[in-house]
This record gives C-alpha cells, structure tokens and sequence, in this order.
C-alpha cells in the first residue's frame, strides 16, 4: 500500500473514531465522569492547603480569605455530588446491566476509559480488567514492573476486600461479567441473568 493510501486510510479510521466518540449519548457520561476527577483534585488540594494555612496562626484578614475558601471547596464538593447523581441516572438509562455491576460511577470511569458504548461492548474480558493500568502495562512491556493484574476495577467493593493475592483472580471474575454486561447492554439483550450475584459466589470461593 502506498503512502498516500495508508495516509487516507487511517485518516477515515480516525474521523470515525471522532464521530463514533461524538455521536452517542454516553459522551454526557463520560464528560461528567472526567469534571468528577477534576474536581477531585481541586477539592483535595485546597483542602490540604486550607488546613497548612491555619496551623500557621493566621490573622484577622487571613481568616476571612480562609472561610471563603472553605465555601469554595464546599460548593466544589456539592457539585460533585450532583454530577454524581446524574451519572448514575445516564448509566441506568445508557448502561444499566453494566452499572448493576459495576456500580454506576465505577462503570463510567470504565466507560470513558473505553471510549465509547460500542468499543466497550466489544472489548475481551482481559481488557476490561487493566482498563485503567495502562502506564502500569506500558512498563511491564518495557520490563520496568510486573504486569498488573487490575485497573479501575481495584476499587469495586468486591475487590477492595478481599487480601491482595485474591484480588487478580477475582477481578478477572469480574471483569468476564462486565463484559457480558457491556454486550448486553448494546445489544439490548432483556435476559434475566444475575451477573453481579453469580460474580459473588465465585469470588466468595476464593
């Protein structure tokens, strides 16, 4: 193939990309998963900052800049929580088997990670486990740390609670249910199949 084709070639490849990225309704989802993050960041930093600050006797003046920051940081937490609630209003509309699993904020990290609706519907289960790991695969593949055996998954409850060893086998457990999930939420599969609950068991097992 010459080069004048590989270059249209992949051009079409990513304007398709970009208009499949645009098009679906989960982009809502994963815009206000991302803001979430954001704002998490901004939250803890004027948080650790506020508290510096007043270990350090301020005065009158300081107070007062201290107690608008304070608002601030409040308010930042409030619109958290609201973004919070409509996400798992999009998720339960968008990608309500997913969510059941998943949980609804956890599923759209995984979502956004993804991409989009239908990449995540096709991708394998051992995708989905170390979607979220990518730095840390990226240097295992340089052989510049061990493979690792979970991404955003390691914080699913079902993961946090059970002794390190146990969690890479038990996020692959998961990780084979999200994506029966995701599928079925694409396909708009009806089935009446208990994947969180069949999820459980097997991990209760181990």
């Amino acid at each position: 193939m010459d080069r004048k084709r590989l270059r249209e070639k992949l051009m079409k490849k990513t304007q398709t990309e970009i208009a499949e990225n645009l098009a679906g309704a989960e982009v809502h989802i994963i815009k206000a998963v991302k803001l979430i993050s954001d704002l998490d960041a901004v939250s803890n930093l004027l948080k650790e900052n506020v508290i510096d600050w007043e270990k350090r006797n301020p005065g009158e003046a300081a107070v007062k800049m201290l107690d608008q920051l304070k608002t601030n940081q409040a308010s930042i937490e409030t619109e958290k929580q609201e973004l919070t609630s409509f996400i798992e209003k999009e998720m339960d509309k968008e990608l309500p088997v997913f969510a059941s699993v998943a949980g609804a904020v956890l599923g759209a990290k995984i979502l956004a990670q993804a991409g989009s609706k239908k990449r995540l519907a096709f991708l394998p289960a051992s995708t989905v486990q170390l979607l979220g790991a990518e730095k840390a695969l990226f240097n295992h593949l340089k052989k510049q740390g061990q493979c690792p055996k979970h991404g955003h998954l390691f914080n699913h409850p079902l993961i946090q609670k059970l002794p390190k060893p146990k969690r890479g086998k038990a996020a692959r457990i998961l990780a084979g249910k999200l994506a029966i999930a995701a599928k079925m939420d694409y396909f708009g599969s009806t089935e009446d199949i208990d994947l969180l609950g069949d999820a459980e068991k097997k991990i209760a097992k181990l």
